[in-house]
């Protein structure tokens, strides 16, 4: 039997060769990310909508420049009885004055309103980092498959060189008359076997690859490199705690705050509203052109609207109702996702345990098997069946650890927490 080296790990990325982590993907993700952009200009956009707003209470000045003209007639004609002239028939007639507006009240809506768009405001900071968690879970979706799938190539190339070693000495032993030729037939059968499942498990990568190149950036060629999975490092509790200050529920409560400004908002329209536009003119001709300033004081107080004003605040009533029942159905659902993320992670870490545990038992079985083949105790099918049962054990126990790190993320993200 040709001596064959115990199994191994896959080899890690040396030092030298340049590989990316799951953050630096993260931090590519966010640069690249039209969503991202998206959610910042949305976010912009808000921020602008409340200054307006803001501006709305504050006075308005405005300089206002006129020049009327009209068709000249003969001046006599213009007389009065008392010999006057009308300044209405002066061909050309300058007005020049600053204009002041001021709301001086509106029901309080125009402070609702403020109120209203600075919530807004808020929520759209919280929708952006709930846009920053998901692409994060895309990104190391994405990243952790690409992960599993480049060892898994490792595995299976070495699996294939001792397939081949086996295959060379079986190809000798059969000349000699040591070994059947079925033997080496079902080792050739095996080693075709894996150069298929190399080639598929290349295909799959390749199509993993291509879209973490869409969410990252990164080229397909570079490596990738990961840490080892730890255990949750905080319990149930604490998780479902920290879950409480997601930015999707904390959106979700400015939701909800928004519809109770809006009740406010809409009871406003029963009061009245009282305004003042004040002028002081530089420019002035005929019977008014010793007047400098005037103002006007207006008004308005709402009798009858043949019950719209009521109805626009029963509107506003249900959807608070709804706002509360979509935060309820939110919390319990974030809920509901903590605590599974929590026993997907404490499950998949005790799964990697039991993984290295297999594993380190078929290494040494293995190196059991080969002595004993040497022996001529095993055959060298059974050997055959053992490596290929080794390289499923590995294959899985490369899965749990992607799988382990992938929960670690996921638990962060359902307690709304990055990287």
């Amino acid at each position: 039997m040709v001596p064959v080296t115990v199994w191994s790990e896959p080899a890690q990325v040396s030092p030298s060769t340049t590989a990316v982590t799951l953050q630096e993907c993260y931090a590519r993700a966010r640069q690249i990310s039209e969503t991202v952009g998206i959610s910042a200009e949305n976010t912009r956009l808000v921020q602008e909508e409340y200054r307006a707003q803001v501006g709305s209470v504050l006075p308005h000045i405005d300089w206002i420049k006129s020049q009327f003209y009209q068709q000249n007639i003969n001046s006599a004609s213009n007389a009065g009885a008392g010999g006057a002239t009308n300044s209405s028939f002066i061909p050309t007639q300058p007005l020049s004055y600053f204009q002041i507006q001021q709301p001086i009240f509106a029901g309080f809506r125009d402070w609702d309103v403020i109120a209203i768009t600075k919530s807004q405001q808020e929520q759209a900071r919280l929708n952006q980092q709930s846009t920053d968690l998901q692409i994060l879970t895309d990104v190391a979706t994405a990243f952790y498959a690409s992960y599993t799938l480049q060892d898994q190539i490792s595995v299976l190339l070495e699996t294939r060189k001792l397939n081949q070693n086996q295959v060379d000495q079986l190809d000798k032993w059969v000349n000699i008359g040591r070994s059947r030729p079925s033997d080496l037939l079902s080792a050739q059968t095996q080693l075709a076997s894996i150069d298929a499942q190399i080639e598929d498990t290349r295909r799959i990568l390749a199509e993993s690859r291509h879209l973490l190149l869409f969410l990252t950036g990164v080229p397909a060629d570079v490596p990738l490199t990961d840490q080892e999975p730890a255990a949750p490092a905080l319990t149930l509790d604490e998780a479902l705690s920290r879950a409480g200050k997601r930015p999707d529920v904390l959106s979700s409560v400015e939701a909800l705050h928004q519809t109770e400004l809006n009740i406010r908002f809409q009871r406003g329209g029963h009061l009245p509203t009282l305004s003042a536009v004040g002028r002081y003119y530089t420019e002035r001709i005929g019977f008014l052109s010793d007047i400098r300033w005037d103002a006007t004081f207006l008004l308005d107080v709402p009798l009858y609207e043949g019950g719209s004003t009521q109805a626009l605040v029963q509107q506003a009533r249900s959807q608070e109702i709804i706002a509360q029942l979509t935060l309820g159905r939110l919390k319990r659902d974030v809920d509901r996702q903590v605590r599974t993320a929590y026993d997907d992670l404490s499950h998949a870490f005790s799964e990697v345990q039991a993984y290295d545990k297999a594993v380190a038992l078929a290494q040494k079985n293995y190196s059991v098997q080969q002595k004993e083949n040497r022996l001529g105790v095993t055959t060298n099918l059974e050997l055959l069946q053992l490596l290929t049962n080794m390289q499923n054990i590995l294959g899985q126990s490369l899965v749990s650890r992607a799988n382990a790190r992938l929960d670690d993320i996921l638990l962060r993200v359902a307690m709304g927490e990055s990287l």
